[in-house]
């Protein structure tokens, strides 16, 4: 274990205002698909209730975007999620006219599938939206322990989450066991502080991403919308 990476100070506190947005992202489609492709899958799938059409509507919109980006994105229509889901719904529409069920507009689509699937599948895109949150804040932890010696911040998160009644001795010890590095139970603490901390961070930093110039306040409400503030809350400045 690196003694460094033990001794090392406290990070400051989050502060929300500070973090700033990326909406330049959008346009890269490879950042799309990495981020986004499980959302669009996953939704297609409850909205049409069919897996092929639902595949089949994820491929074709997958490869327009690989193709064109997104050129009709723009900050100021507000959330990227908003814009996302609109763009999913048109390429739902588009496969049911091939298939010749011709909806024409949204409307037509909720009268096809029933407005209860729609709406359906309108709360489940938020749960898919936080998965893909979430998965990028532990494979940032990932990353950040493989490429730190002495780094522990994905194991100790995970074993913590994992075995939420264990004490840090009993923690520090299966981590020991798994890892090979004696682990201490005070090193063990802070090393799962700051994994905390570097996870909400994260987490703060893509949201913000896709919200249109965010506020402290904008950020938190959408937080707090995708179920994600309770882990941000603890790290924030008071």
């Amino acid at each position: 274990m690196n003694d460094e990476e033990e001794d090392a100070p406290e990070s400051p506190r989050l502060d929300l205002a500070g973090i700033t947005t990326q909406w330049s992202r959008i346009n890269d489609p490879a950042h799309f698909a990495v981020r986004y492709a499980a959302a669009v899958s996953n939704y297609l799938r409850v909205l049409l209730r069919d897996p092929h059409d639902a595949d089949e509507a994820t491929q074709d919109f997958l490869l327009k975007v690989s193709r064109d980006g997104f050129p009709r994105a723009n900050p100021e229509r507000g959330r990227f999620r908003d814009y996302l889901i609109a763009a999913v719904r048109n390429a739902a529409i588009s496969l049911l006219r091939r298939r010749k069920r011709q909806p024409q507009s949204m409307e037509g689509l909720e009268d096809l599938v029933g407005a209860e699937t729609r709406h359906a599948a309108d709360q489940a895109y938020v749960s898919f939206w936080q998965k893909c949150i979430l998965d990028r804040a532990w494979r940032e932890l990932l990353a950040h322990e493989r490429r730190s010696p002495g780094n522990l911040f994905h194991t100790v998160l995970r074993a913590s989450v994992e075995n939420p009644d264990e004490d840090s001795p009993t923690l520090a010890a299966r981590v020991s066991s798994a890892t090979g590095h004696a682990l201490k139970p005070e090193a063990l603490r802070k090393q799962l502080s700051r994994a905390r901390k570097m996870f909400a961070q994260t987490l703060a930093e893509e949201v913000a991403s896709t919200l249109d110039e965010p506020t402290a306040e904008s950020l938190r409400d959408e937080l707090s919308e995708l179920g994600l503030f309770e882990y941000v809350a603890p790290h924030l400045e008071s």
